[in-house]
């Protein structure tokens, strides 16, 4: 239920929340856009997680514009709860990704300090 735009945008928030008019169906599309965000995490894409993140917040700040009412409170603090689990699974895989580049970075700067050596001691 994702909608696209033409530009590199991959929900458009503008577009989307206006056509989405029945609040429950928002609370939906701001968790499929949750769970969008931790299957590109897991491939890693990380380009695209920032993205959907960034609409997934325009999503949220514009669904709490209007208070929640009393009969909707049960329903919006499941989706929280949801959204909550699946972030806290995100960042997670940030976690273990950021260990990778710094891993990665570090084995880089090791080869480049081997290799200015050798070229020291051939001189």
């Amino acid at each position: 239920m994702l909608a696209t735009s033409s530009t590199n945008s991959v929900v458009d928030p503008d577009a989307v929340l206006p056509a989405v008019t029945d609040r429950r169906a928002q609370l939906e599309l701001i968790l499929a856009i949750t769970q969008k965000m931790l299957q590109m995490a897991e491939q890693p894409q990380w380009e695209l997680v920032g993205k959907l993140e960034a609409e997934r917040s325009h999503l949220i700040s514009s669904f709490f514009e209007t208070k929640p009412t009393v009969d909707e409170a049960e329903h919006v603090a499941s989706v929280i709860l949801e959204v909550l689990t699946v972030d806290e699974k995100i960042t997670a895989l940030s976690a273990i990704e950021q260990r990778h580049i710094l891993a990665n970075s570090q084995k880089m700067h090791l080869g480049k300090r081997a290799a200015q050596a050798y070229s020291i001691s051939n001189k």
